[in-house]
């Protein structure tokens, strides 16, 4: 299984829009038509798609596998390939070098080098295997919540954009403050609320509380 094992480290949302509570079968339909097709050999950058969440290579999508419970369960795949830029002006200065050589040239001209290191760029991203991560995404229809297995802001912006566009649908972070404000609302509370403020967890503040704690103790024990 490539989502849910372990510990999950997730973000959450609120699912927002028009029909917030899609069909399994309108959900099956949206995530094959959105699939994972991958980058092309000599393509550079970040392709993404759905994929199943058996394993990389999981392109199947059908209701018995998607519906986990009261979750639709399956994942993100992100792709990405990219030449190193040190590895690439290494190799054009070589190419450079034999040229010069070979024409008995001196220097050569801005648009044949670049020519050259265009070519060098094909071949190098031939040659380079993309990178292949996934990333779990567990969907609530009926709470309109939707969690994904990532707390990494580039994943995210991968994410939201795309499941917003397959669905149809808007998606909005459930930050703490968010979160405390809805219970806070749904129970009442929504006055005590008013004056609570974040806590400042910093070094320097622990140190400060520690030394305030210590210097009240002692004047407890005199």
């Amino acid at each position: 299984m490539l989502v849910g094992r372990g510990s999950l480290t997730i973000r959450c949302y609120a699912v927002g829009g028009k029909n917030t509570a899609p069909s399994s079968e309108k959900i099956v339909e949206r995530l094959d038509a959105f699939a994972f097709t991958g980058l092309g050999e000599a393509e550079e950058g970040s392709v993404v798609g759905w994929i199943g969440g058996e394993h990389l290579f999981d392109g199947v999508f059908n209701i018995d596998k998607v519906q986990r419970g009261p979750y639709a369960v399956f994942a993100l795949r992100v792709d990405t390939r990219k030449v190193n830029g040190a590895l690439l002006n290494a190799h054009a200065a070589v190419e450079i070098a034999a040229v010069l050589e070979a024409e008995g040239l001196e220097r050569l001209g801005g648009a044949r080098k670049r020519e050259i290191k265009q070519e060098i760029k094909r071949r190098l991203l031939k040659e380079t295997p993309p990178s292949q991560k996934a990333y779990g995404v567990f969907w609530n229809v009926k709470t309109r919540r939707l969690y994904v297995q990532s707390t990494s802001k580039a994943v995210h912006e991968h994410f939201r954009g795309f499941f917003e566009r397959c669905f149809d649908l808007s998606l909005e972070p459930q930050v703490p403050g968010v979160t405390a404000a809805a219970y806070a609302k749904e129970n009442g509370l929504l006055e005590s609320l008013k004056d609570v403020r974040p806590m400042q967890l910093s070094a320097a503040a622990a140190t400060t509380s520690a030394k305030a704690g210590s210097k009240r103790r002692t004047a407890s024990v005199a």
